[in-house]
């Protein structure tokens, strides 16, 4: 069976950090699934590859999960 195209304004980011620490994570709005999410250097890593945006965050881990994790 196959799983129902997220759209993005059903997706919801949430942010955190704190000294060395850090989080980016996207969800489902309706179900709080996460869909793609990144801990600490991993965050530091998506950045310095070119993956993330930090002036359009949201648009960008939602464009990485259509293009990396939506398929699987």
């Amino acid at each position: 069976m196959m799983k129902k195209k997220i759209k993005f304004e059903d997706t919801e980011l949430y942010t955190w950090n704190e000294r060395d620490r850090a989080s980016i994570e996207l969800r489902d709005k309706k179900t709080q699934e996460t869909l793609v999410e990144w801990w600490d250097q991993e965050v530091e890593e998506v950045f310095e590859d070119g993956f993330l945006d930090p002036r359009n965050l949201h648009e960008s881990v939602y464009d990485y999960y259509e293009d990396h994790i939506e398929e699987r």
